[in-house]
């Protein structure tokens, strides 16, 4: 044990003296650059879905019982080793200033967090705890940071500009065994855990200890007990955590009651799609229409049918209502399919701005059925505050020509099939990434997900499958099956428990046909999961409050 305790020497600061042990500068530098970049390869395409786990760990012993500066910085350091990674598929087109731009407010957020842990947890340590149990400190000391961690991901995913709800721990399980427990949890309950699950390990090895309780007060045994004690209580930490996750994996995927069966035909055109494509107009739909003309032969060739076809977004181009040889094109296809087509298309709205749309066509032509996509993309599909971001990058801004507008209608659409009518919920490309967009499909009453998507923009970066992953995420929680249909993929027909039904080879024309089941209700975590969110939330404001005012009590600096 005297080995672990000179090794936990040279990694801490502070111990054997009245302040609280934490790592010293440049090991905390190096464990919030090793946790940065341990996250992003938990996440796909890598997907080491275990690394989640240490890299909270990571992140949260840099930041732990820092001061206020240095917390932030830290945090900063952490989130750009993620976030810069992990998004680089921004630059494929778009070059390095939208990814910078978005790396920079990522990383504040991070960095923010990196504050807030390091406040909680360096006042929490100098609280006074009934009896001095060390134990109940470091459970609420993890406790804190693992809420701030979930009210992070919360408020990145809401400001600025609607946010950016992507690069959540609960993302990094979509192939892991504790996946189902999102249908309980929700996204954000999810993560909290997983991060619980991280810091737990580090509250028992860098809570202060006592000369006193460590039952020699002469100073050196003291030094050499406090220093072999941290390696000892992080082992039992990470065992409460491993019978945590254990007993999550045990759960089954909360159940929903099956009301029928659909067979859903899903088209990928592999199309030149993207923003700089060289594309002649009327390419992408061409594609789309050669692909589902194929999945027809193959059906009719096989004695098979489909209840409906799903298209991806932007296939059908624009005003695909208004353009009488597309129109007429595709009514004949879903009379020869004896079945609805979906498909997606840009529609111009009468106060001049856009809709990125989803419209319903059967044998007589365009149904009423239209979704338009609730979540437009800052910077891509409008531009907020165009003259002044005008006046700094011109020719990135006017790259953006059509302002859409964050629809309105109901997220989910009535489909009209030979087995009946069907809700069919719509997510068109990020809108499957905010938490409130699954509850409004739910409560519109969808029992299947179309998850249209274009990620032609993207290549073949990890983007498309972290994308999916995210889709597959959705799918468990909501307990329904989701169509990630894309342009160019990833494209994939997902279960409610997260299984692929069918998938495509990403950059070839293809489809998929699976038969998914109908399902109505909500799972707990639809139904809970906002409440739940907000508790979390306040359990994070009530333990960096007591934290910080645990610091004015004292009296002591906060920063170093």
């Amino acid at each position: 044990m005297r080995t672990s305790g000179r090794f936990a020497g040279a990694l801490l600061d502070g111990v054997g003296d009245s302040g609280a042990p934490r790592l010293r500068r440049l090991v905390a530098v190096a464990s919030a650059v090793g946790g940065g970049l341990m996250l992003d390869a938990a996440t796909p395409s890598m997907g080491w879905w275990p690394l989640a786990f240490p890299a909270v760990a990571l992140v949260a012993a840099a930041v732990w019982h820092q001061g206020a500066r240095w917390g932030f910085a830290l945090g900063a350091i952490a989130g750009a080793a993620f976030w810069m990674p992990h998004i680089s598929w921004l630059t494929l087109y778009l070059g390095p200033i939208p990814w910078a731009a978005l790396c920079a407010v990522m990383i504040v957020w991070f960095g923010l967090f990196g504050l807030a842990a390091a406040v909680a947890t360096r006042g929490l340590a100098r609280a006074a705890w009934p009896g001095g149990r060390s134990v109940l400190r470091a459970v609420a000391q993890a406790a804190t940071v693992a809420a701030l961690w979930m009210l992070r991901e919360q408020l990145q995913g809401a400001v600025p500009y609607g946010g950016f709800a992507w690069g959540r721990l609960a993302t990094t399980q979509a192939d892991g065994p504790i996946l189902q427990a999102v249908s309980w949890l929700g996204f954000a309950g999810l993560s909290a855990v997983i991060a619980l699950a991280g810091a737990l390990p580090v509250a028992l090895a860098l809570t202060p200890q006592s000369a006193e309780r460590s039952g020699d007060t002469s100073g050196a045994g003291s030094r050499i007990s406090s220093r072999g004690r941290p390696v000892r209580r992080s082992l039992a930490g990470a065992a409460v955590s491993l019978a945590i996750l254990v007993a999550l994996a045990l759960v089954p995927a909360a159940a929903l009651e099956q009301t029928g069966s659909l067979r859903v035909g899903a088209v990928q055109g592999n199309s030149k799609s993207g923003i700089f494509d060289d594309r002649e107009a009327g390419g992408v739909i061409r594609d789309h229409f050669a692909a589902t003309e194929e999945l027809l032969d193959r059906l009719e060739a096989e004695g098979e049918s489909v209840d409906v076809i799903v298209w991806p977004e932007n296939s059908a181009e624009f005003s695909a209502p208004d353009n009488l040889l597309r129109n007429q094109r595709l009514a004949k296809l879903a009379e020869r399919a004896d079945a609805p087509i979906v498909v997606g298309t840009i529609l111009a709205n009468d106060d001049g701005t856009y809709s990125n749309s989803s419209v319903v066509w059967g044998p007589d032509g365009p149904t009423e059925a239209r979704y338009d996509k609730r979540y437009p993309v800052p910077f891509a599909e409008y531009m907020p505050n165009r003259p002044f971001f005008h006046a700094i990058v011109p020719d990135l801004v006017d790259l953006v020509q059509l302002e859409y507008a964050p629809g309105t209608r109901p997220a989910a659409l009535d489909v009209e099939t030979r087995a009946g009518a069907v809700s069919a919920g719509i997510a068109i490309c990020f809108d499957i990434i905010f938490d409130p967009q699954a509850v409004q499909l739910a409560s519109d009453g969808a029992e299947v997900i179309f998850a249209q998507t274009n990620n032609a923009d993207f290549g073949r970066t990890d983007e498309s499958a972290q994308q999916l992953a995210i889709a597959r995420t959705r799918a468990v929680e909501m307990g329904r099956a989701v169509v990630n249909d894309s342009t160019v993929g990833t494209s994939a027909i997902i279960a409610p428990d997260g299984r692929d039904l069918a998938a495509l080879e990403p950059f070839t024309r293809d489809a998929m046909v699976a038969e998914v089941p109908l399902v109505s209700g909500a799972t707990p975590a639809l139904r809970f999961g906002a409440a739940g969110a907000t508790l979390i939330g306040v359990i994070g404001v009530l333990g960096l409050a007591a934290g910080a005012t645990a610091l004015v009590r004292t009296r002591r600096p906060v920063h170093r």
